[in-house]
């Protein structure tokens, strides 16, 4: 069964529980889902406030650290009892009803990591639930517009690098706080994104090595310019669009919690759809206007400044923006590497 069968069948049965009666006396609907253990099948379940459950069974005497693992995602040890048989389980609970499609691919991932080791259920999920965790928190504030704007433009170049990659994830290194947003260690792709009716192609840069290509290899520069517009898109349609893409959906919504992005942030963003008016990129060789460690004579930065921010206008640039074939050709080449 493929991870995207996992997903409809995730939904179908919690849509279905949260269709059915609650009984007297019962605290959860509860189905069985068609991935067993050695400890018998993992099911899913709904309680009475309509929140989401994965019961992962448990063997004869294993416990749960139990306790919150996030601010909406908690892990218990829950004992249920039919007619037939009595079974202990790790109840996975999503405290959020915001967070149900986050939930189910946690589910998901928890399903797949289960079918390739069914001897250590419990184990397992608790390596995914780790993974997961950071999407499951609450985070400080929400982010700013300039911020929204900035993820806009990133994860329009991810959903071209994971088109023609699945696991281009990997490449994006922004979240990480490294200086580039994509590199393999040779290719290295710099976004800049901006909303402004301007004519003026500005951006800024922050510190000396943000517009030094890799050791060895090469860097892109790609601006981008969006407009709002009604038949944009959201950032969660975004996001959407790039872990239908992914093949490592845990790993591109941790690198989103890294970022600051929460699915629940999508209301307080009111509505806010961009479309991309302008997409231009740059090689970024020795006559690009920038400022590097190597362009700074010796004694040029005082000794005591930490760091260097500048602002870079493209009509300075004596090249023109490269073509179509050159980006595709280059984030070809970052998608073979391994």
């Amino acid at each position: 069964m493929t991870t995207a069968d996992l997903r409809v069948v995730l939904e179908d049965h919690w849509s279905r529980l949260g269709a059915e009666p609650v009984s007297v006396g019962h605290t959860l609907r509860t189905s069985a889902l068609p991935v067993g253990t050695v400890h018998g099948p993992i099911l899913v379940a709904v309680d009475r406030a309509g929140l989401r459950h994965l019961l992962v069974p448990l063997k004869v005497r294993q416990r749960v650290s139990v306790g919150l693992v996030s601010a909406s995602l908690r892990i218990t040890e829950r004992p249920l009892q039919d007619e037939d048989a009595y079974g202990r389980f790790a109840d996975i609970e999503c405290m959020s009803r915001e967070l149900d499609d986050v939930f189910t691919g946690l589910c998901r991932d928890v399903l797949v990591a289960v079918e390739a080791d069914g001897d250590r259920p419990y184990r397992t999920a608790r390596a995914v639930v780790e993974r997961w965790k950071l999407l499951f928190s609450s985070g400080p504030r929400s982010l700013t517009r300039e911020q929204v704007v900035g993820l806009f433009g990133e994860l329009h170049v991810l959903v071209r690098l994971l088109e023609g990659d699945s696991g281009a994830v990997r490449h994006w290194t922004g979240p990480a706080g490294e200086r580039h947003d994509f590199t393999d260690g040779v290719h290295a792709v710099e976004v800049k994104s901006t909303v402004t009716n301007s004519e003026r192609r500005v951006f800024v840069v922050h510190g000396l090595d943000q517009l030094e290509a890799p050791e060895g290899g090469d860097l892109l520069l790609a601006w981008q310019r969006f407009e709002p517009h009604p038949g944009g898109s959201t950032l969660g349609e975004l996001v959407d669009r790039a872990a239908d893409l992914c093949d490592d959906q845990a790993e591109l919504l941790s690198k989103l919690g890294t970022v600051g992005y929460r699915p629940s942030d999508e209301a307080g963003q009111d509505g806010l759809r961009l479309s991309l008016a302008e997409d231009r990129w740059y090689r970024v060789e020795e006559d690009f206007p920038r400022l590097t460690t190597v362009t700074m004579h010796a004694g040029t930065v005082p000794a005591g400044v930490l760091d260097v921010r500048y602002t870079v206008d493209l009509a300075g640039a004596r090249t023109s923006p490269v073509d179509e074939a050159t980006v595709g050709d280059l984030l070809r080449r970052m998608g073979e590497t391994t």
